[in-house]
């Protein structure tokens, strides 16, 4: 297929021209590439004949009238300054992927309820309902093609992205991400809409797809034999991780449609989340118990009353839902900060805590021994802060800008290094980001005391990354396929970054549940009753049964001690 010129000039229809450069690239995929100006989105067509050949400039008209404050739909053409279209713009909408909501470890990071859920599946709700009232069939409603606007003052609101690709007048689409597609009909239609729908909006109470967890008779991973059979976690032989949400969180009159839908075969337009009363708790998971004694020491390290424990971060800090952080050898507060948006490192004599985003971030030193809380200025304007281990990065246009603690009779903020990433089209994760260069995947990985690696990693092109952990010569990333199939990757790096070994394999959900310690160890939990500890330098791997163990413990790591959340109290965890 053809690929689209290198344009650096183009016009909007009815604003003018404007230019397109790497730091306004957001994203490429399978039909084009978006970039960003402002609060317009611009997505140009890789295949520079497509408009013409495939009359989408009047396609492009009809979908314009789709005004709806959820849906992301057309404005108008983009042309090359001698006339010829070669995409279109659109509203930007800069908000959350939708399968981070499935997990657990994000939800709590930022706050994300399940009335918080139930309040943005009516938004998913309203919103087909709009493109089925105005004869438009969304046809592929992956959880890739929403996302979720998350304002603290405001109810979660759902965005509709990638609306061309919608059937509207003689224009008909096929394409559909196979792990929502309704194998029972021969075609699209409005129905085949909210069966898509009710997959996506599941996982996000859940955190499960409805055709996902341990079956007898389906291999694992096999959604399409178990849709075909309507074989789903309703089935009263089903086992599911003690990670998978109980599904009392869904709403009674919402639940019943799920399983009418899922399990008999029932088509029909699903009721109003917000329109009854929630379901008796009632549980729906079988944990998946390891036979003889425990091999495993739990120990409870901290808990507070009415305070939910959500993270651990490596220095030994761990934060609370009220934004309180507590180190865990002292037990001692060392102050507060935003939940969503903290990272706290462990510098000379105290602690370095940053949090906010954009024009809100603040820095604040903590003194090892006084606990004075210092408020410090940041030396550099940038939209969110980045950790590795117990180094600090503003992430901003410039790219990735590590800042330093000094001391000089007062504790001051120093710009480091900075190295060169795409602002826009690089995710940031749990210590490492992951940029899509115009379709090639790199990973951005800090590592040792001074040093940033920028990595082509060829297996991650095509792929949307969910989650990601970086450590000691490690990074793990899962992420969806076009398919609709999750994966995990784990790179295993050489001493100087610039080679890896690579594993690979399925994944029931976009969930990562791993704690990578400060000496090179790993430890990770994929089903209840085992834990894996391995050690991706050598390859050596250990998998250790206990009852007790459960993938609803979330692993950290405490430089070399692992330890996790759960029950709303901090956990450490070891060897008998």
């Amino acid at each position: 297929m053809a690929r689209t010129p290198n344009l650096s000039t183009v016009v909007l229809e009815g604003k003018g021209q404007v230019t397109l450069n790497a730091n306004a690239h957001v994203a490429t995929g399978g039909e084009g590439s978006i970039y960003r100006i402002g609060d317009t989105g611009i997505k140009i067509y890789l295949d520079p004949d497509r408009i013409r050949r495939e009359g989408l400039t009047e396609k492009v008209r009809m979908l314009s009238q789709l005004r709806h404050p959820y849906i992301v739909a057309p404005q108008g053409l983009v042309t090359t300054t001698t006339g010829v279209p070669v995409g279109f713009y659109m509203p930007f909408a800069d908000g959350t992927p939708l399968p981070r909501l499935f997990t657990n470890d994000f939800r709590k990071q930022v706050g994300f309820t399940d009335p918080d859920a139930s309040k943005l599946v009516e938004g998913m709700r309203e919103g087909v309902q709009f493109a089925h009232d105005h004869q438009a069939i969304m046809v592929d409603g992956n959880e890739l093609n929403y996302l979720g606007m998350l304002a603290k003052k405001r109810a979660p609101e759902p965005r509709f992205i990638d609306v061309d690709s919608w059937t509207i007048g003689r224009w008909k689409s096929t394409a559909i991400m196979l792990s929502i597609r309704d194998w029972h009909a021969k075609g699209f239609t409005p129905l085949t809409d909210w069966f898509s729908w009710g997959i996506v909006t599941f996982q996000l109470y859940t955190g499960i797809h409805p055709y996902k967890g341990r079956l007898d008779g389906f291999d694992f991973g096999d959604f399409e034999s178990r849709m075909k059979a309507n074989a789903s976690v309703f089935r009263k032989s089903i086992r599911l991780n003690n990670a998978v949400r109980d599904f009392s969180c869904i709403p009674a009159g919402l639940a019943g449609w799920y399983e009418a839908v899922f399990e008999h075969g029932e088509r029909t337009v699903p009721p109003s989340p917000l329109a009854a009363m929630q379901i008796p708790a009632r549980a729906r998971t079988m944990r998946v118990v390891a036979t003889g004694k425990g091999t495993l020491v739990f120990e409870k390290l901290l808990e507070r009353t009415n305070d939910e424990a959500l993270r651990v971060f490596p220095c030994g800090v761990a934060l609370f839902a009220s934004g309180t952080l507590i180190d865990l050898r002292s037990k001692r507060e060392i102050g507060t900060a935003d939940p969503a948006t903290a990272e706290v490192a462990r510098v000379e004599d105290g602690w370095l805590i940053v949090s906010g985003r954009s024009g809100n971030m603040r820095a604040q030193y903590v003194d090892h021994t006084s606990r004075v809380n210092h408020v410090i200025a940041l030396p550099i304007t940038g939209e969110q802060c980045v950790r590795y281990e117990n180094r600090l990065f503003i992430v901003s246009n410039r790219g990735l800008t590590e800042i330093v603690l000094k001391l000089f009779g007062k504790p001051i903020l120093a710009v480091g290094q900075t190295w060169g990433a795409m602002p826009l089209s690089t995710r940031w994760f749990d210590g490492c980001g992951i940029q899509d260069a115009l379709g090639a995947a790199y990973l951005v990985a800090p590592y040792g005391d001074a040093m940033c690696a920028h990595i082509r990693v060829r297996e991650l092109d095509g792929i949307t990354p969910v989650a990601a952990k970086s450590g000691n010569r490690f990074v793990a990333v899962a992420g969806i396929d076009k398919s609709g199939t999750y994966r995990k990757y784990e790179f295993a790096c050489n001493k100087d970054y610039d080679a890896y070994t690579l594993w690979q394999g399925k994944a029931d959900g976009p969930e990562l549940n791993m704690a990578i310690l400060a000496r090179g160890v790993c430890a990770t939990i994929v089903e209840d009753g085992r834990m894996s500890i391995f050690v991706p330098s050598t390859g050596a791997k250990t998998d250790v049964q206990d009852p007790h163990i459960a993938t609803d413990m979330t692993l950290y790591a405490d430089t070399d001690r692992v330890v996790y959340t759960r029950d709303d109290a901090v956990w450490s965890v070891k060897m008998k």
